[in-house]
């Protein structure tokens, strides 16, 4: 009895503990790629800071923290009261564990953005497209103006035509969705780019390297396509060779 006991409740512990992880998983997902996730960098480091006074016998500067811990909730539903709303309501209108989309729904969209990149290169419109992946691009989305339209090869080449009021800046898409337009993407700067490359493709670089995000730009000048990844920067793609890295880069994550 004491053993099943005891394997009950080393079972229960295991549960506890994957529960506790996914829930900072999603939470640092969550926060990723918006101011907050500056808060929480600056709590993390009080907390060591706290402990490490413990240990020295800094007893002011503990007893200085433990009062700041104790409005520290106050503070944070003060200040941070737009993204702990907004938390809420993703959490009501989401899954507790995210459904991915399915490979056929993953390639009809991979399609659907090489079609439009395709059309574009050879009218010579220039566009700018973030797909997101994991990491989280809210600091990104908030830059430009709120779609969540569902994506075509019509509405990107829409958004991205020269006298649209929405074509300057890039895309995030999301999945299915085109999540917002006109956002401001980081430049980049890398010294070892080519002098040669514009504003929209430095931003593609800089885009990547701030997150995981695939980024996708048509040249105004040359109407060529290029790609950017994890900070490396491909150039003069074929639809045929965007689709492919797509699917692959894509459909692992399905």
């Amino acid at each position: 009895m004491t053993e099943i006991l005891i394997n009950l409740l080393s079972v229960r512990a295991i549960v506890e503990i994957l529960i506790l992880w996914y829930v900072i998983y999603r939470i640092f997902l969550f926060l990723k790629g918006s101011k907050a996730v500056y808060l929480l960098r600056g709590l993390i480091i009080l907390i060591f800071s706290f402990f490490v006074f413990q240990k020295l016998g800094l007893y002011v500067l503990s007893w200085l923290l433990t009062r700041f811990f104790a409005f520290f909730l106050i503070l944070i539903v003060i200040i941070f009261q737009p993204e702990l709303r907004e938390g809420l309501i993703r959490l009501g209108r989401r899954h507790l564990f995210p459904v991915p989309l399915k490979r056929e729904e993953v390639e009809r969209t991979i399609k659907e953005i090489v079609t439009a990149c395709v059309n574009m290169s050879k009218k010579k419109i220039g566009a700018l497209m973030g797909i997101k992946r994991e990491f989280g691009l809210k600091n990104i989305i908030e830059t430009g103006i709120i779609l969540n339209a569902e994506l075509s090869s019509q509405l990107l080449e829409n958004i991205f035509f020269p006298s649209a009021p929405l074509h300057d800046g890039g895309v995030i898409i999301d999945g299915k969705t085109i999540v917002s337009c006109a956002c401001l993407f980081p430049l980049s700067d890398n010294p070892n780019l080519e002098k040669t490359l514009g504003m929209r493709h430095r931003a593609a670089v800089g885009l990547s390297e701030h997150s995981d995000a695939i980024v996708v730009v048509v040249s105004e000048e040359t109407g060529g396509i290029s790609l950017a990844v994890n900070g490396q920067f491909t150039r003069n793609l074929s639809g045929e060779d965007l689709f492919t890295i797509l699917k692959g880069l894509l459909q692992k994550e399905a």
